[in-house]
C-alpha cells in the first residue's frame, strides 16, 4: 500500500516537473491552468490508464492547449503547440511516447485549433 503512494507522488512529481521544465507550463500561481483538485484528477486518469510520465505531461499539456484555444489565448495556445511537437519530434521516434498516444494527443489539437479557429498553427504530424 505505502509502495504504491510512493510511486504514485514520484509519477506525479516527474509529470509536474516534465511540464513545468519541457513544456514550460507554470503549473502554480497560473490562473489558466487548472485548480490543484482539477490537475491531480488529470494525473489520476494518466496514472489509471498507464500512461508513462512523459505521456501523462503530454497529455495534460494537450488538454491545457484545448483550453487556451477555446478560451481565446491563440499566442500563448500556438506557442504551446510548438513545444508539444518539439517534445514529440524527440520522444516519439525514440519510443518514449508511443505513436498511438501522440495521434490521439495530435487529433486532440487539431480539433480544438479548427475549433477556436486559430489563425496561426504549427504542423502536427
Amino acid at each position: 500500500m505505502f509502495g504504491l503512494f510512493k510511486n504514485m507522488a514520484k509519477y506525479n512529481g516527474n509529470v509536474n516537473l516534465k511540464l513545468n521544465n519541457e513544456y514550460q507550463i507554470s503549473t502554480e500561481d497560473n490562473p489558466r491552468f487548472p485548480g490543484v483538485l482539477v490537475y491531480l484528477q488529470l494525473i489520476d486518469n494518466a496514472w489509471a490508464a498507464r500512461m508513462s510520465e512523459d505521456e501523462a505531461a503530454m497529455y495534460i499539456a494537450t488538454l491545457y492547449f484545448c483550453g487556451l484555444a477555446k478560451a481565446g489565448y491563440e499566442d500563448e495556445a500556438v506557442e504551446l503547440q510548438g513545444r508539444i511537437i518539439s517534445v514529440a519530434n524527440f520522444c516519439v521516434p525514440k519510443g518514449i511516447i508511443s505513436q498511438e498516444k501522440f495521434s490521439d494527443f495530435a487529433a486532440a489539437i487539431r480539433e480544438a485549433a479548427d475549433k477556436a479557429d486559430l489563425t496561426k498553427t504549427c504542423n502536427l504530424t
